[in-house]
């Protein structure tokens, strides 16, 4: 005999699925309505729809982001130099001028490349 969670984990996927189903179906319809709009129209109910995920999605964004601390003090220099040493990053390694100028040179070769393309010689 299953036991009643696995069964209920059952359920809770095929209700997973049917209601993919539903949404694909959705999507269809959506897009069919959508090719009887004027281009305006579309603009405007492609824009209702981000505004709505938007406000769908902010409160999680805002729940992992954290809330702001308006007493939070802003580090020196001095003060994020000392706790780069607290965890053993040494400052004549020069880690953060070294990925800046690697950075730099990866775009450069980048660029070289995509100019080749662009214009072969």
């Amino acid at each position: 005999m299953i036991p009643d969670i696995t069964k209920l984990i059952i359920k809770v996927e095929q209700l997973e699925w049917d209601l993919a189903e539903v949404k694909k179906e959705l999507v269809k319809l959506q897009a069919s309505e959508m090719k009887s709009l004027t281009p305006e129209e579309r603009a405007a109910a492609y824009s209702a729809r981000t505004r709505a995920q938007n406000e769908r999605l902010h409160p999680s964004i805002k729940k992992a982001l954290g809330k702001p601390d308006p007493d939070a003090k802003t580090l020196t220099a001095e003060e994020l130099q000392q706790l780069q040493l607290e965890e053993g990053v040494k400052p004549e390694d020069n880690i953060g001028s070294r990925a800046i100028i690697e950075e730099r040179e990866r775009r450069i070769d980048n660029q070289a490349a995509l100019d080749i393309l662009i214009d072969p010689p």
